[in-house]
C-alpha cells in the first residue's frame, strides 16, 4: 500500500517531468521582465547570474537603501542587453502596484525570531 506522502510526491514528479518541454519552451521563446527586491550582495549576485543564463530585461529595483539602490540600476544597465536603466524604488509594494513583471527575485535580509 503506497503512503499518501509517497503518493503526492510520485504525482508531483510525473506533473513536473510531463511540463518540462513546456517550460523550457515557453522560456526560450519569450524574454521576461525581472523584478529585483533587496540590491545588495546576494540580490545582484542571484540577478546578474540571470541575465547571463537567460532571456531577461531588468525593469525594475527595490531597496530601502538608495545609494545601493542606485548603484545596483547603473550595474543592471551596464550588464543587460538593452542598457536600459530599470525602475528604481524604495518601497516593494509600489513596485508590485505595477503589474509587467514576470520574476520577482527576493533577497532581503532575515530579521525576527528564526524559524524553528
Amino acid at each position: 500500500m503506497m503512503s499518501r506522502r509517497r503518493f503526492l510526491w510520485a504525482s508531483g514528479a510525473v506533473l513536473a517531468w510531463s511540463r518540462l518541454p513546456g517550460y523550457a519552451a515557453e522560456l526560450a521563446d519569450a524574454r521576461k521582465r525581472v523584478g529585483l527586491i533587496g540590491t545588495g550582495w546576494y540580490g545582484k549576485a542571484d540577478l546578474f547570474r540571470l541575465i547571463q543564463v537567460a532571456p531577461v530585461e531588468v525593469v525594475s529595483l527595490c531597496d530601502v537603501d538608495k545609494r545601493m539602490l542606485a548603484d545596483a540600476a547603473e550595474q543592471v544597465a551596464a550588464r543587460q542587453a538593452s542598457h536600459k536603466t530599470p525602475r528604481t524604488y524604495s518601497d516593494y509594494r509600489q513596485m508590485l502596484r505595477e503589474k509587467d513583471l514576470d520574476v520577482v527575485l527576493i533577497a532581503t535580509p532575515i530579521t525576527g525570531t528564526p524559524f524553528p
